[in-house]
């Protein structure tokens, strides 16, 4: 399921058009339709925005086919932008993912973000 197809379940779910998606996160409406028209999907700096507006976290966006993402108290997990911990169990990661995951950890939650922004940016270019 790509990041758009995503976002529009979600939105079915809960009964949220496009023009409440448009007003809630000042993305405009032609945006929002090109992602269901021609199946492609928000650029990584909108990504965070629509997940603060859906009330999710952004790893439910950009992976929600491969882990599950559970609420957590912990302060060793990532943070969406409403200040709610989350953790994603279920994953097949291998070391090196595992290290990896543990150093985006550290950072706070604007350095993920940013981070996560960059990373699907270079993924975009390799395409």
């Amino acid at each position: 399921m790509t990041v758009s197809q995503k976002i529009f379940e979600i939105m079915k779910e809960n009964n949220i058009t496009q023009a409440q998606l448009s007003k809630g996160t000042g993305i405009s409406p032609s945006t929002i339709s090109d992602w269901k028209k021609k199946n492609t999907s928000p650029s990584s700096d909108k990504i965070s925005v629509i997940a603060d507006f859906l009330e999710i976290p952004v790893a439910e966006l950009l992976d929600p086919d491969t882990c599950d993402v559970v609420s957590s108290g912990s302060n060793n997990n990532i943070q969406n932008g409403n200040n709610n911990n989350i953790a994603i169990t279920n994953c097949d990661y291998d070391i090196n993912e595992k290290k990896l995951i543990e150093k985006f950890r550290e950072l706070d939650y604007e350095e993920q973000i940013k981070l996560m922004a960059e990373v699907i940016d270079r993924v975009k270019e390799k395409k």
